[in-house]
């Protein structure tokens, strides 16, 4: 597994769902007719990320508050409940490239000596959107953004109870959540 190149293509991909000025276009509801002349093939659509959409019951939450947990209670929580999730969701994302899933993939190989803290400084920092940087990475890895915005991003938003990202406030849950700013310095390449 080529953690290096995982954690690129995640964190480009999660640079988009940090505010900005436009969402991606959401993914066909399930059932959805594909446009006219077009085939409903998720591996080449960039508009869809080919994972099916999640009812929310599905998703796990966080027994109570996340800040009210102790590091014991999150560690178990992540350990019985977020990462199988997640496991489960980039699976059927990219079973070849995300079929070893650990904590280390997000917390990174640091992750007891941080105490688990995040941002990780091992995953790659990303660009405000709207930047050059950012709208190259959207342009070239389309599937991974469309799927870290209508997955990954409001899953993990939803299992630990953050608000959503408001751009004007610049407050809730965001892909800065778990990445480094890459106007910062900080971060992986």
């Amino acid at each position: 597994m080529d953690i290096p190149r995982i954690l690129t293509v995640l964190s480009l991909s999660l640079s988009l769902a940090c505010g900005g000025e436009s969402e991606p276009e959401s993914e066909p509801t399930e059932g959805a007719a594909p446009t006219e002349g077009a085939e409903a093939d998720p591996v080449e659509d960039p508009t869809t990320s080919g994972v099916r959409p999640r009812d929310p019951s599905e998703i796990p939450t966080a027994p109570k508050p996340w800040e009210e947990m102790t590091q014991e209670e999150k560690g178990h929580f992540m350990d019985d409940e977020v990462l199988p999730y997640m496991k489960e969701l980039f699976a059927e994302y990219d079973a070849e490239e995300f079929g070893n899933m650990s904590c280390g993939t997000c917390h990174g190989p640091d992750m007891q000596e941080r105490n688990f803290e995040m941002p990780a400084p091992s995953l790659p920092a990303l660009h405000a959107s709207g930047t050059p940087e950012q709208r190259e990475m959207v342009e070239e890895h389309p599937q991974m953004v469309r799927f870290m915005f209508n997955h990954v991003v409001p899953s993990m938003r939803t299992m630990i109870g953050e608000e959503e990202y408001d751009p004007e406030t610049g407050e809730g849950f965001s892909c800065y959540f778990c990445h480094p700013h890459a106007e910062d310095g900080s971060g992986a390449e």
